[in-house]
């Protein structure tokens, strides 16, 4: 039998960083606020008469492992083999993954390509696991293989699409669906591409030690974070765009407070030239430091805006707001 799995990755507007062991327990308001949108990532399991085989897209790059453990020694099929190997199937099987969201974007593709893995593999061995409980698997997996800090808001859109407040309380987070008017916001804030990799893992890491070390500036900073995620849950809430555009420029001054990897020059250039343009705000996307910029304009500008940041280097990447979080098909 062969499965497939389509899971989109998300756009966060406020909040980021919160959403890590311990921070959010040590703030007095933690909540990220994000958005699926339709660049997803794709999953097509099939059996294998060979080996275990994970295929990565588009390059076609062909990694076989006698076991799921040996694939996770292998770079590329690392979170593939973990999960195999978790699921355990009884047979050998081939795994072709694929992501429409450009390599490391800040968009969150890899924490949904493993969600999108996970619910495959728990769809084709009727493992039974609630969304939940995929959420707390994928997010172990990835700090097993990775080693490194992870947040946890990329998973929810993942799974659930549409807009989310995830609210970081103790015991588990809460998800609170957020209703927007997807043509709306599409007109009003546009993604794009910096061409520079993000750092997330070491981002996060300088970061979250700057803040458990007491730095008051880190401190404030993710305080002040904090308070644009409430009120971006309240702007998105009212529906009111012009307000979330606002707070997300005041959002990304907060957060380039956290540390100088947050930002780069590749990302200031296209910020520059947007703002040149009429924008009215910019933020990268996820950990910073290259990656995606969302940026915030009036529909009337939006045309000058996505020239100018295409003349200063960077792509404008198609979307729209996703409704529905992972699905699977045979």
């Amino acid at each position: 039998m062969s499965l497939g799995c389509c899971a989109p990755t998300r756009i966060d507007l406020a909040g980021g960083t919160l959403d890590i062991w311990p921070i959010y327990l040590l703030l007095p308001k933690a909540a990220t606020v994000n958005i699926a949108i339709s660049l997803n990532t794709k999953v097509q399991l099939n059996p294998s008469s060979g080996p275990w085989r994970v295929v990565l897209q588009p390059s076609g790059q062909t990694i076989e492992a006698n076991s799921p453990d040996e694939l996770i020694d292998q770079p590329g099929a690392e979170i593939a083999g973990s999960l195999l190997s978790f699921f355990s199937p009884k047979q050998p099987l081939e795994l072709i993954t694929s992501s429409q969201a450009p390599p490391q974007s800040g968009l969150g593709a890899s924490s949904s390509l493993g969600i999108a893995i996970a619910e495959t593999l728990n769809a084709y061995c009727s493992a039974g696991l609630s969304p939940t409980e995929i959420i707390g698997l994928v997010k172990d997996t990835e700090a097993m293989v990775l080693k490194t800090l992870t947040g946890a808001q990329d998973y929810y859109p993942a799974v659930y699409g549409g807009a989310s407040a995830l609210w970081w309380e103790r015991l588990h987070p809460r998800r609170e669906v957020l209703e927007v008017n997807a043509a709306a916001f599409e007109k009003n804030f546009i993604l794009a591409y910096s061409h520079q990799p993000h750092r997330s893992g070491s981002n996060n890491w300088a970061v979250v030690k700057r803040f458990l070390d007491g730095d008051r500036a880190t401190q404030q900073a993710l305080e002040q974070i904090g308070l644009i995620a409430f009120r971006m849950r309240e702007a998105l809430a009212a529906s009111d765009l012009h307000q979330a555009s606002h707070l997300l420029g005041q959002e990304w001054e907060a957060r380039r407070h956290l540390a100088p990897e947050v930002s780069s020059p590749e990302l200031e250039t296209l910020i520059a030239a947007a703002s040149e343009a009429g924008a009215i705000a910019s933020k990268a996307c996820g950990a910073g430091g290259g990656g995606c910029l969302v940026i915030a304009t009036s529909p009337e500008r939006s045309t000058h805006v996505q020239s100018a940041v295409e003349e200063a280097g960077g792509s404008i990447l198609k979307y729209h707001i996703a409704a529905k979080g992972m699905t699977i098909s045979t």
